[in-house]
């Protein structure tokens, strides 16, 4: 039977009035696709504090606070942390996956030190993302900023550590960047410190930071203290 066209209007504008023509609702179970983490210059470590660390003597806060010695300033000086034996190292959060694509540290320069990451944390989850070289050769002794590129690699966990080398290790700064800073590496602020010490030179402060050579310094000078009284004893008796 025809429709009039009075009635097929009347018919359209009740449609419209019960809730306009039939759409798909979502579902309430539907979650928003995660919105990516913005990928800047800026350090993900800044201020950070490490979720967790083994074998490390010193203020944690030194290695996130942005501040680094002098190039070449003595290993252990006050702006650094120190590590007791190859397998120290310092855990980060970054409190959700990041993309990263640099790295920076200032650490004692005659050793190396692997950065790795991991997504959940567990110790077998970490993969080395890049191994900071040992740069005495180049840059010369002391605290030494090394930096590196690397494929971008997402992880919520960056461990540091795992030194190779003297068995003196120390770390100053560590910095991780989603986007490459420019200059790289960045203007970091500049704390003072003595500069590295050398072989048998004397330390700058005797009260502060010693060389890694002082200990063989004053075994030389005991031994040679002691030549001089058994030489002297020997003068006496004849």
């Amino acid at each position: 039977m025809a429709v009039s066209t009075p009635i097929a209007l009347a018919l359209i504008a009740t449609t419209w009035a019960v809730g306009g023509p039939a759409t798909a609702k979502p579902d309430p179970g539907d979650k928003p696709p995660a919105a990516s983490a913005p990928c800047g210059p800026e350090n993900l470590l800044a201020g950070r504090r490490p979720s967790a660390s083994q074998q490390v003597i010193g203020n944690l806060g030194l290695m996130t606070d942005g501040a680094v010695a002098p190039e070449g300033a003595q290993w252990d000086a006050p702006v650094a942390v120190t590590l007791e034996g190859g397998a120290a190292s310092v855990t980060y959060d970054l409190g959700s996956p990041r993309a990263i694509s640099a790295l920076l540290l200032q650490a004692d320069a005659n050793d190396t030190y692997k950065i790795s990451g991991s997504d959940d944390g567990t110790a077998a989850s970490f993969k080395v993302l890049a191994e900071l070289a040992n740069v005495v050769e180049s840059a010369g002794h002391g605290l030494r900023t090394r930096t590196v590129a690397i494929p971008v690699t997402t992880v919520r966990y960056l461990r540091v550590g795992e030194a190779k080398g003297d068995g003196f290790y120390s770390i100053a700064e560590i910095g991780a960047y989603c986007q490459t800073p420019s200059p790289f590496p960045p203007a970091l602020r500049i704390v003072d410190a003595p500069p590295a010490q050398v072989g048998d030179a004397p330390p700058v402060n005797p009260g502060g930071p010693h060389s890694k050579h002082d200990g063989g310094s004053v075994f030389i000078l005991g031994a040679a203290a002691a030549l001089l009284a058994w030489l002297a004893y020997r003068t006496v008796r004849r």
